[in-house]
């Protein structure tokens, strides 16, 4: 499936902390950003994410492809269903 620049920016735009409890995981807050329980080294922080045991981070796309095992393809169409109404992934 293709999709357009505007899709892609669209679920680029997702916010992780949203996406995250819609999945049913459990964060920790810590100062502006939130800690996800299941990566400690891991801040979330609207849009944005950093794994910090790899100085390594994204925006939701690369999220949801590196700790869902998603492609590129299906991380798109998750985050654009995401906010248009709660997916759960599991």
């Amino acid at each position: 499936m293709y999709y357009t620049q505007e899709q892609i920016d669209r679920a680029n735009q997702a916010d992780l902390v949203s996406f995250l409890q819609s999945q049913g995981e459990q964060l920790t807050r810590a100062g502006n950003e939130y800690r996800w329980k299941r990566h400690d080294s891991l801040t979330v922080r609207g849009n944005k994410w950093y794994r910090h045991s790899q100085s390594k981070g994204g925006g939701p796309v690369d999220f949801v492809m590196e700790f869902f095992g998603k492609s590129f393809t299906e991380a798109v169409e998750l985050l654009t269903a995401l906010l248009s109404s709660c997916v759960r992934i599991r």
